[in-house]
């Protein structure tokens, strides 16, 4: 389906990611004044994108030929309306978080290929699901509990901007990508040089967008404060794990498997070795999705046993071999997802061609 509606100012939240420092626990449902963060950070941008469309330039308003929209919304009449927000995040736990939101009645959900490749491939999956060539995206990480009043701000800031720029929040002298309203035009154009030099996957919002044009919009550091360790989530009154033995293995989740890793390696009179455990965890991660839970440490054995049979037949270092075999298995694990809808097929989009070890 295509649609013609021409539109102004549009979002995109990202909700994906394996929160390691909160122990694996989804920073999307945690809840914050009756709300979770994933429902109060997209009525936030539904705000935004209805006092942004009235609010832009009207040459942000032009149009080119329009993009699919997966899963569009009903509008009043029972007309098909494009998507104006993407949540780029688990399809499968996505409505549950968003069971709060006031204004989540124009919200497409996608999640980046392969799962849980970072927030440049979850970018790029997210205006994949938006309308139109022109106009400007509001991007925000959805773990900020003050990105109402933050989006209100950036909206404002756009008045200074002039023809193929943005606003990003700068807090503390420090940029906040994942907080800013970008030209879709040079977004969508940084976004395909990125795939076509295979570099979405696992890479950082600042490299995606390098060359576009941005102004900065100084903001309260309350604004700008997200959730990443359980002493964020204190400060910012939410609910933490309770005061159990799991609890507080969750909380120490990082010092723990680093504490553990070492005794491994020590045990295995291999203590020499640097073990990337977050790319460890990242492999599990896409293991678990796209094929069966119990997949992931299945996957991450035979990957480490791969990399021990290089190294040790004297093919390459342990850290290349290593490298190589978790990027091949990741390539293996995600090719395996179930097709999205409308897609061609796994192993169809840029991201999964990428080669195994870079």
């Amino acid at each position: 389906m295509r649609v013609n509606a021409p539109v102004s100012l549009q979002a995109v939240v990202l909700a994906g990611g394996l929160s390691r420092r909160l122990g694996g626990v989804p920073k999307a449902g945690l809840v914050v004044e009756g709300q979770t963060l994933l429902a109060r950070t997209v009525d936030a941008a539904a705000g935004a994108v209805a006092l942004g469309t009235a609010a832009l330039p009207a040459a942000s308003h032009g149009v080119s030929p329009q993009r699919p929209v997966p899963g569009p919304a009903t509008a009043e009449g029972g007309e098909t309306a494009p998507a104006a927000i993407a949540v780029v995040g688990p399809g499968d736990r996505i409505q549950l978080w968003l069971a709060g939101a006031e204004r989540a009645g124009n919200v497409a959900t996608v999640q980046e290929d392969p799962p849980f490749s970072g927030p440049a491939a979850g970018l790029a999956a997210g205006i994949g699901a938006l309308a139109g060539e022109g106009g400007h995206v509001l991007v925000l990480a959805c773990d900020m509990p003050g990105a109402g009043e933050l989006a209100r701000r950036l909206v404002s800031a756009m008045a200074a901007c002039g023809p193929g720029q943005g606003v990003m929040a700068v807090s503390g002298g420090k940029m906040q990508p994942l907080a800013a309203i970008y030209p879709l035009p040079e977004l969508r154009a940084a976004v395909a040089a990125a795939r076509a030099a295979h570099r979405l996957e696992n890479a950082s919002v600042f490299s995606l967008i390098a060359s576009v044009n941005m102004l900065e919009c100084a903001v309260p550091s309350r604004l700008a404060a997200d959730i990443d360790t359980w002493d964020d989530a204190r400060a910012q009154g939410i609910a933490v794990a309770p005061p159990t033995a799991e609890g507080q293995q969750m909380e120490n989740h990082d010092e723990l498997l680093q504490a553990w890793t070492r005794k491994l390696l020590e045990a295995f009179e291999i203590a020499d070795i640097d073990v990337d455990i977050h790319a460890v965890l990242n492999l599990a991660g896409v293991a678990a999705h796209s094929i069966v839970r119990p997949a992931a440490p299945l996957t991450t054995f035979v990957a480490g046993m791969a990399a021990g049979l290089a190294a040790g037949s004297g093919q390459t270092d342990e850290a290349t071999a290593m490298r190589a075999a978790l990027g091949l298995a990741k390539k293996l694990s995600a090719a395996e997802a179930p097709a999205a809808p409308g897609s061609t097929g796994p192993g169809t989009d840029s991201a999964t061609e990428a080669p195994a070890a870079g």
